[in-house]
């Protein structure tokens, strides 16, 4: 039976954020095409990239420039593997935010996956970003001697 011994280190949540002109950006999508963020329909990318043993502990979906054309902009976050992990899909037309929900789950190099699904009409303006807090297991920034 091994001992253990109280932690002592701590480190900081690292932020990464993906940002998105609605009507004017394109990306390879997950599936490596060339696709875009304003049609209607799904659209699937792998946004931001984790190290192996990320656990993300906070984030958010922001509309920064409110979307226009679309009747609705759903977005959702995830991964490869739950495409909802840390937001089921929810409309982002209004400017505003929306909280991620973090799971604890321990990614093994998933990257962070947004989807994205403009209905009725193609959208022709909005800007959102994706904003994603993590740790890595085992990291250590500091040590506190007591």
């Amino acid at each position: 039976m091994a001992q253990k011994l109280a932690a002592r280190g701590g480190q900081y949540p690292i932020t990464a954020e993906f940002t998105f002109d609605v009507a004017n950006d394109t990306m390879k999508n997950a599936s490596g095409a060339d696709d875009n963020f304003k049609v209607v329909g799904s659209h699937v990318f792998d946004a931001i990239l984790l190290p192996t043993n990320a656990i993300v502990v906070g984030g958010e979906v922001v509309t920064e420039t409110a979307v226009s054309g679309s009747t609705a902009y759903n977005v959702k976050v995830g991964d490869s593997v739950n495409d909802a992990r840390y937001l089921a899909s929810t409309d982002r037309v209004a400017a505003g935010r929306t909280a991620l929900v973090p799971t604890g789950f321990v990614g093994g190099g998933e990257q962070v996956r947004v989807t994205v699904a403009p209905t009725v009409a193609d959208a022709t303006a909005g800007k959102i970003t994706v904003r994603v807090s993590y740790i890595i297991r085992n990291r250590v920034n500091e040590v506190q001697t007591h």
